[in-house]
């Protein structure tokens, strides 16, 4: 959504840019106004560790904690807004903008999160089902989500002297519906709905450079496999870096793992010869540099993986990190997935030489990255937007 913002400041658009608190320093710094709305996500994830990956902890934090708070948060942010556009958890935003009739949009970065007989609903782990048993686990999810989610949104929409909702699925997908993703990666199945469209990711441009000792370490032998779990928090994860560390060198090749927001300090593992830890990295800059990538499948960083030409890895901890598995697999740019929680030992070999050693996920790799990119997600998002808008250069918009 940052990508989108600076998009839409460089269109002439005043942007309030509102999310959880740690965003805050990162959207400030690329010129985009900022207004803190829910937890501390980084401090949450590492708090709950494993316990995030639990579909009824997710329900009962977000009926209990978030949705409350966006209905108390949203008007106050939202006032005066000619245009509000949600993305991820968000349940509360087109109440808000229906109470003062602006309209409203939302972004999707996967497939997944909008109804359809060819895949199950984002909290499913095997997407390999029949179409039949999909309609069924939407329509099981409708339901519950008629009940749990339904009461926590009619509560805020009552507090807002809004009248109740019917189906809790029509009201958050009968919308303008954006899915940034790229078609290739993520291809949209043929019963999508009119309302939804395809727009392409949103990428977000980075003049960051390398860290020095990084550059150097990237310099001194052959592009290393990279490691990295971005914004999960496993049990797991040091254990899990142990292992492949261990792997590289039985494999033969270096490693470089990303910190991320495991909580951990890079200068506090060690994990031998021809491994480095590092913290933060811009991947435009980094991506280029190494062979392959191990990672836990989330939407961004499937995609700059394969825009960058590589083979990877997935190694799923919750939600939509489950499809992101499964195309990498049918795409043959990658392994089949293991979910972090049941990867051992025995594995970790075995799948990093089948990584680095398969030349056929290279060559498949470098050819999907040539299909990718052709559509610039962030511009078409704006084009949509500014339909919705009227196209009045200097509208307010809230993200």
């Amino acid at each position: 959504m940052i990508a989108l913002g600076r998009g839409l400041v460089e269109r002439g658009h005043d942007v309030l840019l509102a999310g959880p608190e740690n965003f805050g320093a990162w959207a400030t710094a690329q010129g985009l106004a900022f207004e803190p709305v829910g937890t501390d996500v980084e401090r949450f994830m590492r708090d709950v560790g494993d316990a995030a990956a639990n579909f009824v902890y997710q329900t009962g934090y977000l009926v209990r904690e978030l949705i409350p708070l966006h209905f108390e948060k949203l008007p106050a942010i939202c006032d005066g807004a000619d245009l509000v556009v949600g993305a991820g958890v968000q349940f509360a935003a087109r109440s808000v903008a229906e109470l003062s009739g602006t309209p409203y949009a939302y972004v999707a970065y996967v497939p997944v999160t909008i109804p359809s007989a060819y895949h199950p609903p984002f909290f499913v782990k095997n997407q390999r089902l029949p179409h039949a048993i999909n309609r069924v686990l939407w329509r099981l999810f409708g339901v519950m989500s008629k009940g749990a989610l339904g009461k926590a949104i009619g509560r805020g929409r009552k507090r807002l002297g809004l009248p109740r909702i019917g189906d809790v699925m029509e009201h958050l997908t009968e919308i303008p519906l954006m899915l940034a993703a790229e078609p290739v990666l993520a291809t949209p199945p043929p019963d999508f709905p009119a309302n939804v469209h395809v727009t392409g990711a949103l990428r977000l441009r980075s003049e960051e450079a390398l860290d020095d000792d990084l550059a150097r370490f990237l310099d001194a032998g052959p592009a290393p496999v990279l490691l990295g779990f971005g914004s999960m928090v496993s049990d797991r994860a040091r254990e899990v870096m142990h292992l492949f560390a261990r792997a590289a060198r039985d494999v033969g090749c270096r490693l470089l793992v990303q910190t991320g927001w495991t909580g951990m300090r890079p200068d506090e593992l060690d994990l031998g010869d021809g491994c480095r830890t590092i913290g933060r990295a811009p991947h435009t800059k980094l991506l280029p540099r190494v062979r392959a990538v191990v990672h836990h499948g989330g939407a961004g960083t499937t995609t700059a993986v394969a825009l960058a030409g590589l083979p990877q890895l997935i190694l799923p901890h919750l939600l939509d990190q489950y499809y992101w598995a499964h195309r990498v697999r049918v795409l043959g740019i990658g392994p089949r997935g293991v979910p972090v929680q049941r990867i051992r030992r025995r594995q970790v070999t075995t799948l990093l030489r089948d990584l680095v050693g398969n030349d056929g996920y290279a060559s498949r790799a470098r050819a999907i990255a040539s299909q990718l990119g052709r559509v610039d997600g962030v511009k078409e998002v704006i084009r949509l937007l500014e339909a919705l808008m009227g196209e009045r250069s200097g509208d307010r918009a809230v993200t």
